[in-house]
């Protein structure tokens, strides 16, 4: 007869976009033995979340539950719905608000309930959902089992003292490795000439990646270099105004917009620099990707350093345009083919983490499941 997979539930904060935090459940998700064991996902909002038909077509199931702050007393019961399908290991992907759902969680009896730090900041700039998320991230360890982090930096911030257990935003390294065919394939398509300088960055358009700041430092770089193209891949509330800022300062033809791509891996073969002018990160994924792919990498210093594994590639500067703009001229013909066992080395490789994560699960799971029937066994005797 065969098994049936222990299930897992993963909580994301918004829908399954193509963000960070839902790159590395993802990531995650495709390397674990779905034999063995399957994730499920809880997302905020309604709507149609870029990875919901690699989840459906993986064997996962995707809950959607109300906004809390706009449906403050439906919020709670759609969790107890969902955690009352007889969950032993929810894991939030929240930052501080996954003390509200583990709240839930423990009233509900799941055992196993992981908090897990994505970030070294809140996302939210309003006082008072700051104040709230303050109070969630002193309170977060009364109800979790376990605390994950991407970082360090990422667990001090949300777990303070408490103890915590690094889990690597590991990638497919193999993936993310610098391919001259693809270099070649993608400055095509995007129209560069050989000779073109493409800095790139990845991510959302959201106050937290900075990307005023990034305009000016490639406004004041593009006037010094004729050969300079900017890459923006993502999309997010602030394109527009992003675009509007662009055309106001003269750079609007020097700019790509590409908007939320799929092969961003054949895209960092095709850039010269990477850049992420961040206020805050906890382990930004997207520079352990452009890493493995040989790239240049100019940080802000609002990234934790652990962010830093190819040491001689990395830089992190302060919010300073003019050392952005010297920084980046200092990146020509600064390239490396590979610095994928120096991520390996760190525990960046998807192909060896995944494991210790499903064995966690399956260890936490089993375990549970005989305390219970050993619960069970004692009210019987």
């Amino acid at each position: 007869m065969e098994k049936t997979p222990v299930r897992i539930l993963y909580v994301n904060g918004g829908l399954m976009h193509r963000n960070g935090t839902e790159a590395f459940m993802m990531n995650y998700y495709r390397r674990f033995d779905r034999s063995l064991l399957q994730i499920d996902f809880v997302v905020h909002g309604e709507g149609k979340g870029e990875y919901d038909e690699e989840i459906i077509s993986l064997g996962g199931k995707i809950y959607h539950v109300p906004v809390k702050s706009k449906h403050p007393f439906a919020y709670p019961r759609a969790l107890k719905k969902i955690f009352s399908r007889g969950y032993r290991v929810v894991h939030t992907h929240t930052d501080a608000m996954g003390c509200w759902i583990l709240k839930v969680a423990k009233a509900c009896g799941v055992p196993v309930r992981v908090a897990h730090s994505h970030n070294t900041g809140h996302l939210t700039k309003s006082p008072l959902k700051v104040r709230l998320n303050e109070y969630a991230r002193k309170n977060i360890v009364k109800y979790a089992t376990h605390c994950f982090a991407c970082s360090e930096a990422a667990g001090k911030w949300l777990f303070g003292d408490h103890p915590f257990t690094v889990v690597r935003n590991a990638i497919d390294l193999e993936k993310f490795a610098f391919r001259p065919s693809a270099r070649e394939e993608v400055r095509a398509e995007l129209g560069l000439s050989p000779s073109d300088f493409a800095v790139g960055h990845v991510g959302r358009f959201a106050p937290q990646k900075n990307h005023g700041f990034l305009l000016e430092v490639f406004r004041a770089f593009a006037s010094k270099e004729p050969r300079a193209k900017l890459l923006l891949v993502g999309d997010g509330e602030l394109r527009t105004e992003i675009r509007d800022k662009a055309a106001a300062y003269g750079i609007a033809d020097r700019i790509l917009f590409l908007g939320v791509r799929t092969d961003t891996d054949r895209l960092y073969s095709a850039m010269d620099a990477f850049v992420l002018p961040s206020l805050f990160e906890g382990l930004p994924v997207v520079a352990l990707e452009a890493q493995a792919n040989g790239l240049p990498c100019l940080l802000s210093e609002s990234v934790s350093r652990e962010a830093g594994i190819a040491e001689a590639g990395v830089r992190f500067l302060p919010f300073d345009v003019e050392e952005w703009t010297h920084a980046l001229k200092q990146t020509e013909n600064a390239r490396r083919t590979d610095n994928t066992e120096a991520l390996r080395r760190a525990g960046y490789d998807i192909a060896s983490e995944s494991g210790k994560l499903q064995d966690f699960y399956l260890h936490m799971a089993a375990k549970t499941a005989e305390e219970e029937n050993g619960r069970k066994q004692k009210q019987c005797d």
